[in-house]
């Protein structure tokens, strides 16, 4: 026989075995002993017999009687083999009725091993058949219990996740309205100074050109020498202006350049081909801002990394932005530094579990806390006005993050500032997380 089942604790049965008394009565109450069975009264009525015939034996060897000795000597031996065997058959027959009233109570761990090959463990046989079915029975009953219960709970859930989705959309739009009140009043106020520069200069330059006008017109060599300061401060206005002109127009640019994200599409793009080109590039442009200036650079590209799926132009300036910053950074150290410092880039790609980091560090002058607190934020910078809008670590923020990645800086101030940029290799098929996890 097949070993009995474990026991199905998930249903909401009564446990007879907890009762002490179980093993002697079964679930009705009734002793395996009580006279009201028909065994216990047929067992009695066998010992009745027993010594009926024990007594006649007694008697006839008292008598004398051999052929009454023999008759009834024989008949109590046959008597007490068949008392035996009754004795026996009756005694498993008690047990297995024990079996069929705790079955039909609920009780499907007692079972009886059979014996033999008589009717009773056929019987026992029978019952072990219909107390698996009746546990598979549960046991598809608590499957379809279970199923019901979970089919509510998902629906629950569903429920509670339209719910999230609906505050997580008004979360972002009001998010999105006080980054777009952020932006407004940093535009109104980068653009204003650059405007109000421009303003102030006109007028000067307006004063100074009506002072030239009013100059006699035989001048003296002190008039010719005034008209020439004038002169000279009149071309400074103009200088000024035009600086402050091209300021306004970076920051219109770079707005114009914020406002068209979105509208490149992704493709397969070579990431170590497209990182080496724009560090070549960013490296150059800074040369141009910044004659005279030179730095060693360190490419240690992972050559597993592979394609991945991004709008190449917008990567692109990403690059390019996190190493102009780089060589400003080690730029501004340089000036104070001495010759002692050796300005240092390094660049390194590797890959990652669902995608590749990039790595860009320099040994600069680095940023404090309250620099990296910032350092993303619109219109924030610590270079010169003329030469940024503090926008450009904005748009190479917004940009990872429409890639599914983010951008995790490092620093420690006067020693080297880390940008880690990390990206999925495929963001449509991941949800665009802002997660990405690292490989081992």
């Amino acid at each position: 026989m097949s070993p009995a089942p474990p026991t199905i604790d998930a249903m909401n049965r009564p446990d007879p075995l907890a009762d002490q008394s179980f093993e002697q009565n079964d679930p009705f109450g009734l002793s395996k002993f009580s006279i009201r069975r028909y065994s216990i009264q047929h067992f009695l009525l066998i010992f009745v017999i027993i010594g009926l015939l024990a007594a006649t034996t007694v008697l006839a060897v008292l008598h004398g009687n051999p052929v009454l000795i023999v008759l009834a000597g024989t008949t109590l031996a046959v008597t007490l083999g068949k008392a035996a065997l009754v004795l026996h058959v009756g005694i498993r027959t008690i047990a297995v009725e024990a079996w069929i009233r705790r079955l039909g109570m609920g009780d499907f761990e007692y079972r009886i091993e059979p014996r033999g090959n008589d009717e009773v463990s056929k019987a026992c046989l029978a019952l072990e058949t219909l107390r698996q079915s009746s546990i598979r029975a549960m046991q598809l009953d608590l499957v379809r219990k279970l199923s019901d219960e979970l089919q509510e709970k998902n629906a629950a859930l569903e429920d509670t996740l339209d719910e999230l989705r609906k505050s997580q959309d008004r979360i972002i739009s009001q998010q999105k309205l006080a980054e777009l009140g952020e932006l407004s009043a940093g535009v109104a106020h980068e653009i204003r100074n650059p405007l109000q520069f421009i303003r102030n200069f006109a007028a000067s330059s307006e004063a100074i050109a009506v002072q030239i006008k009013d100059a006699p017109a035989q001048p003296t060599d002190g008039d010719l020498e005034t008209t020439d300061e004038l002169t000279a401060d009149l071309v400074d206005n103009m200088k000024r202006i035009v600086t402050h002109s091209d300021r306004a127009d970076r920051i219109i640019a770079d707005l114009l350049a914020m406002g068209r994200r979105g509208e490149g599409t992704f493709e397969l793009v070579d990431l170590n081909q497209l990182l080496a080109k724009q560090v070549g590039l960013g490296y150059q442009a800074a040369q141009a801002q910044m004659p005279g200036f030179t730095a060693e650079i360190r490419q240690e590209l992972d050559p597993t990394i592979g394609e991945i799926s991004a709008v190449q132009e917008d990567l692109a300036r990403v690059f390019t932005n996190l190493v102009t910053n780089a060589c400003h950074a080690m730029a501004k150290r340089a000036e104070s530094a001495g010759d002692d410092y050796e300005p240092e880039l390094r660049i390194a790609s590797r890959r990652t579990a669902d995608g590749a980091a990039i790595d860009v560090r320099d040994n600069g002058t680095g940023m404090t806390p309250e620099v990296m607190a910032r350092v993303f934020s619109p219109f924030f910078t610590t270079k010169e006005s003329s030469r940024s809008t503090g926008l450009g670590l904005t748009l190479s923020h917004e940009i990872v993050r429409e890639h599914g990645g983010q951008i995790v800086p490092a620093s420690e101030p006067g020693a080297y500032t880390e940008m880690t940029v990390l990206l999925l290799r495929d963001p449509g098929s991941s949800g665009q997380s802002n997660e990405v996890q690292l490989a081992d």
